[in-house]
This record gives structure tokens, sequence and C-alpha cells, in this order.
């Protein structure tokens, strides 16, 4: 399947079948989140892989006892990690692309005017920027695993409204770690209508914004 494919054919899905995931198909969908785009090499991201129902059982009622959750097979805890915007591990990331080749900067450039920079450093703007950049990241990452989700024949949904901290709490978390989303993943067990969209010069301009 080609990625337009994959674009035209994701849904959110709501309903599951009862049978259990691979654990190829689990990880070849948290293999695209690893390759996903990521700010400087940082991959502020961390996945956590719930099957255990007690615990997913948990997770639904951070979510308001969202029927979904519950009886979704598994459900990745996507988690942010805004310490990879701190100076010292930002560093250490474009340093891993310096020595692949990736970049040809020298520590001077790398210090004085990456890292030195409010544009490319976050860390510079405090703590509240490093959280978002990290979320932001964790978003991508998550999408990217949607998309490889429909190539292995399952289905997703994507769980914004639930309690961060209390997800935080079910799962033990560390205090350098949050909780941006949970990506529900199972066999779908229905099919959808194409969600609407708005039409597509409603929402793109060339060159300049027109209301």
């Amino acid at each position: 399947m080609d990625v337009s494919e994959a674009i035209l054919k994701r849904r959110t899905i709501r309903n599951w079948k009862p049978a259990p995931v691979e654990r190829e198909k689990i990880e070849k969908v948290l293999e695209a989140g690893r390759r996903a785009p990521s700010w400087g090499n940082t991959q502020p991201w961390r996945f956590i892989v719930v099957q255990d129902k007690a615990k997913i059982e948990e997770l639904a009622n951070t979510a308001g006892g969202q029927p979904q959750v519950s009886s979704a097979p598994v459900v990745i805890v996507c988690c942010g990690v805004p310490e990879a915007f701190s100076r010292k591990m930002h560093r250490e990331s474009l340093k891993q692309l310096i020595e692949a080749g990736v970049m040809d900067w020298t520590d001077e450039v790398l210090d004085n005017v990456v890292l030195g920079s409010d544009l490319f450093a976050p860390y510079r703007l405090g703590d509240q920027i490093m959280t978002i950049k990290a979320g932001e990241q964790v978003i991508i990452a998550a999408a990217y695993m949607t998309l490889e989700a429909v190539n292995q024949g399952l289905g997703t949904c994507w769980v914004g409204a639930m309690s961060p901290k209390d997800a935080h709490l079910v799962m033990n978390l560390p205090n350098n770690l949050f909780v941006q989303a949970l990506i529900l993943l199972g066999y779908p067990d229905e099919d959808p209508k194409p969600r609407p969209r708005r039409d597509f010069d409603k929402i793109v301009f060339w060159e300049k914004y027109e209301a």
C-alpha cells in the first residue's frame, strides 16, 4: 500500500474485533513512529504498549470511560520528554547528525550559532516551550504510526480527550515524561464512511492568504 492510499483509507475506529494484534505488526507501527521527522534529531518521544486488560480499563477511566478505549486490544501511551530539548541532550542529538555525515557543522557553529539561537534552541525559551516542542514531535510520530497501522490492516483511534495527569499516575511514569495522547490499536470491526473535509481551495492559498 502506498502512502497516498493509506492516507485516504485511514479512519478513526471505535469498534474492535476481539482478535489480538500480532507483536510483529505492533512493532512495525512503532517503527514508523521511530522513523518520524524529529527536530534536531532530538526524538523526544517514548511509547508504552499496553495490552493488559485491567491496565487498559484504568486508562479508559482517565478518558472518561470511553468504551472504545476499554475495548481496544492495544493502547499505545504516547509520551513526551521535554528534557530532550535541554542544551546537553539537544547537543548530543545534533552531534549524532554530524557524526553520521548529515551535517558538516563545526563545534563552533554548533555551540555558538545553532545552540546559541532562540530560533533553533528551545531550551533558551524555557521549560514551557521545551514541553510544547516535545509534544509537537510526539504528535508527528503518532501520525506516522496511524498510517502504518492502515498498511498493516489495523485500525487506530487517537484519544486526546483524557487526563494526562491521571494517565501519568496510572502508568507510574517518572516526572520527566508527560502523556500527550493515547493511540488505540486493533483490528477494525466497522467500516466508517470517509469524514467530510473542507474543500481544497478553502484551506490552501498560493503566495498570500485570502479570506
